[in-house]
């Protein structure tokens, strides 16, 4: 099984430090500790407006990462900018945006293209509230842009994003406006995956354990279903589409007990 980590780290050059927001993110290679690099973690694209507003949603998803799979886990987020090197440290960026956002400079364009077709997954998740759709007309505009000739589409329940863990028929998130989610096909693969559910604002918790804002309509259940997309991501933007060579059949085979639906209440 091929490693993304590993095909970025040949792909990538140099990398500097990187400013940091007031959220607990931590800064540019320089600044982590030795190790950090050998983990699976999650970069926050900071870009446009709502890249700040799922505070802890990271850390809570890598947590439960860690817990229910074997892959070693950096739980705190990175927050880099697309014209940034740093992107080629990562294989999953999730760009998290409500409202507006200004076109990326054109410098930007071109690097995020290029850590795309390198091998990154870009995620993007619309945490803008229902009838909202100013960020995504945003959104497909710079996708556009970024991988030009290479429109979103519907993404299939057979797509291996669906099967890399958890076997899934549809996107979760903490609100239910899409019933699925977009992707870019390019090279057998889809480097741009977006949701409009607000995936992350389903993970974040306050500091007595409490969860920072509600799933609805489906309280407990659909939280926990958004959990099993965010790991079937992790787990896709770190592997490539190996589900479909048949080698982890029995582990599927074994996990469909999973497909059934969890307790419907919501723990406060």
């Amino acid at each position: 099984m091929f490693d993304r980590r590993q095909f970025l780290a040949t792909a990538g050059v140099a990398t500097a430090g990187v400013a940091t927001a007031g959220l607990g993110l931590l800064p540019g290679r320089r600044a982590r500790a030795a190790g950090e690099d050998s983990k699976v973690g999650i970069a926050i694209l900071r870009h446009g407006t709502g890249f700040d507003r799922r505070p802890n949603a990271v850390e809570q998803l890598m947590w439960e990462t860690s817990k229910r799979t074997s892959i070693d886990v950096r739980e705190a987020p990175v927050l880099v900018d697309a014209e940034h090197d740093e992107l080629f440290r990562h294989p999953l960026i999730a760009w998290i945006g409500a409202g507006p956002s200004e076109p990326l400079p054109s410098a930007a364009v071109e690097h995020l293209g290029r850590y795309l077709r390198a091998g990154g997954t870009l995620f993007i998740d619309d945490a803008s509230p229902p009838g909202d759709d100013r960020f995504d007309g945003c959104v497909r505009r710079e996708v556009a842009r970024l991988l030009p000739g290479n429109p979103l589409v519907p993404v299939g329940n057979d797509h291996t994003i669906y099967r890399t863990f958890f076997l899934l028929q549809r996107p979760f998130g903490r609100i239910d406006r899409a019933d699925d989610l977009e992707g870019v096909q390019f090279d057998d693969r889809s480097p741009v995956l977006y949701g409009r559910n607000d995936l992350f604002g389903a993970f974040g918790r306050d500091r007595l354990g409490n969860w920072l804002m509600p799933v609805v309509p489906g309280g407990a259940g659909q939280r926990e279903m958004a959990f099993r997309v965010g790991i079937n991501l992790v787990m896709y933007a770190t592997c490539l589409n190996y589900k479909r060579d048949q080698v982890h059949t029995t582990a599927i085979l074994r996990r469909r007990r999973w497909r059934v639906d969890p307790p419907a209440r919501e723990n406060r």
